[in-house]
């Protein structure tokens, strides 16, 4: 082995350490993908789409560094496939929303 494959083994070791700290720092890995605690899921709701892909929106409510936040995590599953897509809103960010949606409707 050569100077540049102990380097790329150093940072993959220190990537993959950040990682796992912020696992067990935010108490689990949704909380790692939210970079907050999650205090608790408000609500899940299935979105109408294709018959071979399930897609549901989840609300969750966040606490990073002593505030609350909004998340919202975006769940695609499919036959071969899942994605999540994890957003932080602030509450001011989460009204903006509230207010988006109801006026589309």
């Amino acid at each position: 082995m050569n100077f540049a494959d102990h380097w790329f083994w150093v940072v993959f070791a220190g990537i993959a350490a950040y990682f796992a700290f912020n696992v067990l720092r935010r108490g689990g890995l949704k909380g790692a993908l939210f970079n907050a605690e999650v205090l608790g899921t408000v609500a899940e709701i299935e979105a109408s789409g294709p018959k071979l892909i399930k897609q549901v929106l989840k609300v969750h409510t966040l606490r990073r560094n002593g505030n609350r936040f909004v998340g919202v995590e975006v769940v695609s599953k499919s036959v071969a496939s899942y994605e999540t897509l994890p957003v932080v809103l602030t509450p001011a960010q989460a009204q903006d929303l509230i207010s988006a949606l109801s006026r589309a409707l």
